[in-house]
């Protein structure tokens, strides 16, 4: 996915969302030459946040008739409810780390079950 139109992008799935990155509504775009209803998506991204630009990426999905089969994250700010709000899609949501709270500069992380006994 994109999130500006490249010169060469003539045809594309567009979803909208709002970034709490960089404040404002952006725009996602994906290239009808890259997605049809054949495929199976894995969603991959850095963060999880509101879970708004996976959610347009699931709508994008959606509507080129393909099958989401799951979404990984590398970070998880679970104090924003990113999971909860893609809980409606019926997908796995995985992520390597999940970050429980973030006070005066100190980062907490929520520790997995079992956690203790690696």
């Amino acid at each position: 996915a994109r999130k500006q139109r490249s010169v060469v992008m003539a045809d594309t799935f567009d979803a909208g969302y709002n970034s709490k990155t960089i404040g404002r509504d952006r725009q996602l775009l994906v290239s009808k030459d890259h997605l049809d209803e054949d495929d199976r998506v894995l969603i991959v991204d850095d963060f999880l946040s509101s879970g708004s630009s996976q959610e347009a990426l699931l709508r994008i999905i959606s509507e080129a008739g393909a099958t989401a089969v799951g979404v990984g994250v590398l970070l998880e700010k679970e104090y924003d409810k990113g999971r909860v709000s893609l809980s409606g899609f019926g997908i796995p949501v995985e992520s390597v780390v999940r970050i429980a709270s973030v006070r005066d500069g100190v980062i907490q992380l929520l520790e997995e079950d079992g956690y203790d006994k690696m």
